[in-house]
């Protein structure tokens, strides 16, 4: 264990965070909003980071396996907590620290869950916060994806060595500092070229760049409580849902593909997310100008509503345009079935994520083959090569966590007071970091009326689902810390 190396890096993610509520404050001042709540907020991150940054002041910056869990763990439920000190203290939002601990974790593991209702008068500083909070944890999730959890042995990042940076080979580059660079190059990039078309669009510069920053992010706040649907215009929808889908793509893939031209069917795992998309969006639109439920008037907007919406839960981004909750049937299952897929690994996006999907839909089916053909042999294969026995069981592994903790969260949520549905819709979109589900959580609902024992519960289910579980659940266990 390295202490000092974990005091050094939470008190530099303390001092990130406090420096980000600087425009925020700014714009409080501008606009004659309350600045003070942003003001203490700052002193006290800010002291917090100083004393940390003093305590660890000497000795090196080595960083072991279990040191590398402790600091991943404790850096986010830093954020988390410092995040919520300006929404807290806010006079004209009134939140309890409960609300204002959900709406920051929602933040910066870019879920989009929210608490608050009349965002469309609520101060603008606040609303810069919360994209701020979900942009800073999106690019935060990109390089843990690929810098740290390749280190640790987890992440979607693993399964794909040909797709995989950190310590191979394969990475963008020699040293995980400048792929961290070149990362924040391109995430900042692709916010800013968003930001520039919905403004060319139509939105005003404020709400331009907040949804650019939760759109690139995966996060899903708006600056209104119609999301999306408060623009009835055809080119914001359009470029959302191409930046949504971006944001849920590898950021290694992306990379490549734009410094070296690689084609799309080099990944099977970009093959099969762009598979997904095409398929689930034919099939809802298809439902929606069929039988006797005819949602839109034209099959364009049968198709542009359906399009967004399967890139917006896919991506796990969240954003919506029309109450979904009230589509056919058929549009529910393929929608709910997209909460638990997720996006790319390597992306923003949360979700079980598609490589592992995938995975597990061939090693299903190599099973039903040995099962046929018992002198038969089928291995599992990801383009040409195999996968390796250790990458598949940990995928299995990873599976039934990821279900056992749904479930657990299910139950939880059923014990505080909510319905069946609505709990499993929940833990769903919450572990999945989606944001808007069905049913209580719907896209007319939001998370307010949960008690404050199922807010924390779900809370803790968004880390989980950020930190691909195990980062997270693995330093709970007291044999980690007697290895």
């Amino acid at each position: 264990m390295s202490p000092g190396t974990i005091l050094w890096l939470v008190g530099l993610v303390g001092g990130a965070v406090s420096l980000s509520q600087l425009p925020s404050l700014g714009l409080a001042v501008f606009l004659g909003e309350p600045w003070l709540p942003f003001v203490l907020a700052i002193a006290v991150g800010g002291t917090a980071s100083a004393l940390l940054w003093f305590a660890s002041r000497t000795g090196g910056r080595e960083l072991d396996h279990r040191s590398a869990f402790v600091a991943v763990t404790l850096c986010w439920l830093t954020a988390c907590v410092l995040a919520a000190l300006p929404l807290y203290g806010h006079p004209e939002l009134g939140l309890s620290l409960v609300d204002a601990l959900f709406e920051s974790t929602s933040g910066f593991t870019t879920t989009g869950a929210t608490v608050l209702t009349g965002l469309d008068h609520a101060p603008r500083s606040v609303l810069l916060w919360r994209s701020v909070t979900q942009w800073l944890g999106g690019m935060g999730i990109v390089v843990l994806g690929v810098a740290v959890f390749p280190l640790l042995g987890v992440g979607g990042m693993q399964l794909f060595k040909a797709e995989a940076p950190g310590p191979t080979k394969d990475k963008l580059t020699p040293r995980i500092g400048e792929t961290a660079r070149l990362l924040w190059v391109l995430y900042l990039g692709l916010t800013t070229v968003d930001a520039v078309l919905l403004w060319v669009g139509g939105m005003g510069p404020f709400d331009a760049i907040c949804h650019a920053m939760s759109t690139i992010s995966t996060g899903g706040f708006s600056t209104h409580d119609a999301s999306l649907g408060h623009y009835e215009s055809s080119f914001i929808l359009s470029t959302t849902t191409v930046f949504m889908l971006l944001g849920g793509m590898s950021f290694v893939i992306l990379h490549r593909a734009l410094t070296r031209g690689i084609h799309w069917t080099d990944s099977p795992e970009l093959k099969a997310y762009v598979g997904i998309v095409l398929g689930a969006s034919v099939l809802i639109t298809l439902d929606l100008r069929s039988g006797p439920f005819r949602e839109f008037d034209t099959a364009r907007q049968a198709l542009e509503h359906g399009f967004f919406q399967v890139a917006s839960i896919l991506s796990t981004t969240g954003f919506t345009t029309l109450d979904f909750d009230r589509w056919p049937p058929l549009s529910h299952a393929v929608l709910f079935g997209l909460l638990f897929v997720g996006a790319m690994s390597g992306s923003t996006g949360g979700g079980i994520k598609v490589i592992r999907v995938l995975l597990v839909l061939r090693i299903a089916a190599s099973q039903f083959f040995r099962l046929t053909h018992p002198r038969g042999f089928a291995s599992v294969k990801l383009g040409k090569e195999n996968v390796d026995e250790a990458v598949l069981l940990g995928v299995l592994g990873f599976f039934g966590m990821w279900m056992a903790v749904l479930f657990t969260g299910t139950a939880v949520l059923c014990a505080f007071g909510s319905d069946l549905f609505t709990s499993l819709s929940a833990a769903a979109a919450t572990l999945g970091n989606v944001g808007p589900a069905f049913e209580g959580v719907g896209p007319s609902h939001n998370y307010a009326g949960f008690s404050d024992a199922a807010k924390l519960s779900m809370a803790a289910l968004m880390l989980l689902g950020r930190l691909e579980i195990y980062v997270a659940l693995v330093i709970l266990t007291p044999s980690f810390w007697r290895s």
